[in-house]
């Protein structure tokens, strides 16, 4: 009940505070942003239309030619095509049956695009025949098969033309048939979109057969582009959230609050549902109106908490509003390339099941969505929103809300905090930082899969190795710079010790649960999926060394030493793949 008013109050407060005019507005880009992207991914982008300029001297050429949206096509006659091709910054030539095409990147580009074109039409002019067994002799049957989750980078190569060494024009025979329909003057031509999309006209196309001109790597183009409509709405709420709490800080409204008899986690969760409610009951307004699955609110679920816990943290944290700019604008930078880079890749490359996106993706396109795949995909998001309220939480009090302390010293009395209410601190502390060090790994596995697999994984390593190490000395530094207990060898030792077992167990139960699909992959293996002694022995030794160097307080040096030794053991775990 005590819930439900804080929520109240917080409905009423927003409102009065932003106006009516800035909710009307927020509410009209919304509905703008759905807008467009419905159309787009209705029918498609069009940033590509008329990037190449052709001349031609014959028009039913430039009819063909018009099909392509991709082609400005020109019809003059031959003296003034020329003086057009030479002087006005026209690519591609066309006389007679003669292409020319000067030695730039952007005319071999352009005249790559006309091969592709060219080919286009007159498979379509072949379909027109109605005879697919003459005019397709050869046939494939495709069968899907299960990839294997080797996290390696696909090798792709795009085809193109080698650039002349000269700056002096080129030309090759042109070779295209235009098909006359009889007793008619002119031919009848049918357009790209028409040969290829959404009408159908292709007789091979979304059948079991096929044929190898057909066979082409699948890209979602208008599920990835629904999934876009999800995160703007929990973009701008969690925005109205951190703004809210933020202005409460400032204005010194909180403290009203804070003299109630509820708790600090009741003040937060009240603050926090109506905006909870808000997100869900707009995402249950877009499934509907793109006909989706129910299983989808479930799937964005972990994605607005992670939103919401991270603008509310953001908010206890900063200082100003300008600083909470920075802060919010970082993380959501580090989010969308998290949840959206991945998911680019649904059909090609087993990455792609990091992203919960992925998950919308994959109903979007009819597949079937596993357990297995929801808990990997939505785990991390569920635990860092939680450890995001709970640190925000214990710092929402009036000496963290009303003062102008630095970030770091915030994040350190939340771990304050969390040591002083905690028994046997360091060991569950460890444990519980876990999930924001996976997470982060997560993202960099994002960025690395796309390198070279020699380079990524040192990268890897390197990066991640620092991570763990920072989560595992977080609270031992916290102890000492605060002097809460002897900056003892013993003692060291001892939160050395802890510390490293504690992330240790934390982290076998964390990748039991939720990283069986990278398991037999290197970066699993980086990670230190499947053993057991020699992990603990690591995180214990190189732990231990931070801890030892921790206490002349010289936080920089003891990272680097840990990183170091942390790299190393990673390097030699999987010196088969960087080294052949």
């Amino acid at each position: 009940m005590n819930l439900l008013i804080i929520s109240k109050w917080e409905l009423r407060r927003t409102g009065l505070y932003f106006g009516k005019r800035i909710l009307i507005l927020s509410a009209l880009i919304l509905i703008l942003i759905g807008l467009v992207s419905l159309f787009v991914s209705q029918n498609g982008l069009h940033i590509n239309d008329n990037i190449y300029k052709i001349v031609v001297t014959d028009p039913a050429i430039a009819e063909v030619l018009m099909t392509d949206d991709k082609f400005n096509v020109y019809i003059a006659k031959n003296t003034e095509a020329i003086e057009l091709f030479k002087y006005r910054d026209f690519d591609i030539l066309i006389t007679e049956n003669n292409i020319s095409y000067h030695s730039s990147e952007r005319s071999i580009a352009a005249l790559d695009a006309l091969d592709k074109a060219i080919i286009r039409y007159d498979e379509a002019r072949l379909l027109s025949y109605n005879d697919l067994n003459n005019t397709f002799p050869v046939w494939i049957t495709v069968e899907n098969i299960e990839r294997q989750q080797v996290f390696q980078a696909p090798a792709l190569q795009l085809p193109g033309f080698e650039k002349s060494q000269d700056n002096t024009d080129n030309s090759i025979p042109l070779e295209v048939t235009i098909s006359e329909k009889p007793g008619k003057e002119t031919a009848s031509y049918s357009s790209i979109k028409e040969m290829t999309g959404t009408n159908k006209l292709s007789p091979v196309e979304d059948q079991v057969l096929s044929t190898p001109s057909h066979f082409n790597p699948p890209f979602p183009f208008k599920s990835v582009v629904l999934s876009f409509l999800f995160i703007f709405p929990i973009f701008f709420i969690a925005q109205l959230f951190s703004s809210s709490i933020m202005e409460e800080r400032i204005r010194r409204k909180g403290e009203l609050l804070l003299v109630s008899p509820l708790g600090s986690y009741k003040i937060v969760l009240g603050k926090l549902l109506p905006y909870l409610l808000i997100s869900l009951v707009m995402m249950t307004g877009i499934i509907i109106n793109i006909k989706g699955n129910a299983l989808m609110l479930i799937i964005m679920l972990p994605v607005i908490l992670m939103f919401l816990s991270t603008a509310f943290l953001g908010a206890i944290i900063a200082r100003s509003y300008k600083e909470l700019s920075f802060v919010l604008i970082f993380m959501s930078v580090l989010l969308s390339g998290y949840i959206f880079f991945p998911a680019m890749f649904v059909s090609i490359h087993a990455i792609s099941i990091i992203s919960p996106v992925t998950l919308i993706v994959m109903l979007l396109e009819g597949e079937q969505v596993s357990i297995t795949d929801y808990l990997f995909s939505t785990m991390p998001f569920y635990l860092v929103s939680t450890l995001g309220f709970i640190f925000g939480i214990f710092i929402y009090r009036e000496e963290d809300l009303f003062t102008q302390k630095t970030i770091r010293n915030k994040l350190v009395d939340s771990v304050h905090e969390f040591i002083k209410r905690t028994p046997a601190p360091l060991f569950f502390l460890s444990m519980a930082l876990l999930p924001v060090a996976f997470s982060i790994q997560l993202m960099l596995i994002v960025l690395m899969f796309n390198l070279q697999i020699k380079t990524g994984v040192v990268i890897f390593i390197i990066f991640a190795a620092l991570i763990e190490e920072v989560v595992k000395s977080a609270g031992i530094y916290t102890i000492f710079s605060r002097k809460l207990s002897d900056a003892s060898i013993r003692n060291a030792l001892k939160f050395g010790i802890l510390s490293g077992t504690g992330f240790f167990v934390g982290e076998k139960l964390l990748l039991l649960i939720v990283v069986s699909s990278i398991a037999g992959s290197v970066f699993g293996s980086a990670m230190g999926i499947g053993l057991l002694v020699f992990p603990l022995l690591l995180h214990i030794t190189s732990t231990t060394a931070a801890s030892l160097s921790l206490r002349s307080r010289n936080y920089l040096f003891s990272i680097i030493l840990a990183t170091t030794i942390h790299s190393a053991y990673n390097l030699y775990l999987v010196r088969s793949v960087i080294f052949g």
